[in-house]
């Protein structure tokens, strides 16, 4: 680990304020809430070598194409989406599909939980993360909240709209106020608009 330099600050930054998670059942940490996963972070996660899903998909995609005369696209998006009625006829290629996600999407969590934890125990490791005599389950799942809530840098929730506000205000565009929980996971799955699919078909690289 490298060693900890400081810079000459004319004003020191605020401290990062802490957030507490957990209870005195499944036990309790005080993390760093950075409001986002910094570079070293970032590294960490490259580091863990994650499958990439939308590779994956192109390759299946291109596959199914192949042998049903469907669009490559318009399997991808099945594919990505959870349309089983569209792939009806490669049920078992759909399904594998699916089990990868679900794989891919546990080890992710176990990555963004354990670069959190990090923050705390610089030398604790994905294995330590899984092992449920060393972080209760439910701990765990609270955590992979914290973290996906930092790599998306906490977004907020739209403020529902009051009758005052229904009084006072002038007709605009309806915009959706309810919010959207995140999951982590749109940057590897989920409905993309036909243009950037066209561009992953093109490339095939990770993002």
């Amino acid at each position: 680990m490298s060693q900890m330099l400081k810079l000459p600050f004319k004003t020191s930054p605020r401290e990062f304020e802490k957030v507490t998670i957990g209870n005195s059942q499944i036990g309790e940490l005080e993390l760093p809430k950075y409001g986002d996963i910094s570079p070293n972070e970032r590294l960490f996660v490259k580091a863990a070598n994650l499958a990439d899903i939308r590779i994956a998909a192109v390759k299946l995609a291109k596959d199914i194409a192949t042998k049903s005369g469907k669009k490559v696209i318009d399997i991808y998006n099945a594919l990505t989406q959870g349309d089983s009625e569209s792939l009806a006829d490669y049920l078992e290629e759909f399904v594998s599909f699916q089990n990868l996600m679900d794989e891919n999407s546990v080890a992710r969590n176990l990555v963004l939980a354990t670069l959190v934890i990090r923050r705390l125990v610089a030398d604790w490791q994905v294995e330590n993360t899984g092992d449920p005599n060393q972080v209760h389950p439910q701990l765990l799942a609270q955590i992979v909240e914290f973290a996906k809530k930092e790599e998306a840098g906490w977004p907020t929730a739209a403020t529902p709209i009051t009758e005052e506000d229904l009084g006072n205000s002038t007709p605009t565009t309806p915009e959706s106020q309810t919010g959207e929980k995140f999951t982590g996971e749109s940057e590897d799955i989920g409905p993309k608009n036909e243009d950037s699919v066209k561009e992953d078909l093109e490339t095939s690289q990770p993002g």
